[in-house]
């Protein structure tokens, strides 16, 4: 359902898209942030945001973001900002618009996909939970080149996505 980017000029990234490729505008988000939250310890604990990286929960973890659809395909473009966000930050090509990153593809539960990476003998290289969406990085680059990410969205994000696919096909039905 998406493919991710990096970049480090979120603007000009979103204005290659919107540009070059005649996307709509790109919704931005500046300065996400997921720092300082923890897994939840027990099923009845409440549901907080958090990002674990390499195994340990980030103190610090912002991003910029800047999100598009091409008909039903959504791209997402990631600023790191600071704190633990290496995965995105080794991947940036500096002066370019973009790089891609990762595909993103949506799940109906991310605890079953978190049993199948388990019993595959791996571990997620960046997981969290946004509050809204439960996502996780498997490192596949030395096989693939990029990232896979798993996300598991709840309604209010599902809509925002459908909301994007949306904005996207009415462009295009206006271009023609």
């Amino acid at each position: 359902m998406q493919l991710g980017y990096v970049t480090d000029d979120i603007d000009a990234a979103a204005s290659f898209l919107e540009s070059r490729l005649g996307t709509v505008a790109c919704v931005k988000h500046f300065k996400s942030s997921l720092g300082g939250g923890r897994p939840r310890s027990g099923a009845g604990d409440p549901r907080t945001p958090f990002v674990v990286v390499d195994g340990e929960p980030a103190d610090e973890w912002v991003i910029d973001v800047a999100l598009v659809n091409a008909g039903p395909t959504n791209l997402e473009i990631i600023r790191p900002v600071g704190g633990r966000v290496d995965l995105y930050r080794g991947a940036v090509r500096p002066a370019q618009p973009a790089t891609l990153h990762h595909l993103g593809f949506r799940v109906d539960d991310f605890d079953e996909a978190s049993a199948v990476v388990a019993a595959s003998g791996r571990t997620w290289k960046q997981f969290g939970d946004s509050g809204a969406i439960r996502f996780g990085y498997l490192d596949m680059t030395a096989e693939l080149g990029h990232y896979v990410e798993i996300m598991e969205l709840d309604e209010e994000a599902a809509q925002g996505f459908a909301h994007l696919e949306a904005a996207s096909n009415a462009g295009r039905d206006q271009a023609h």
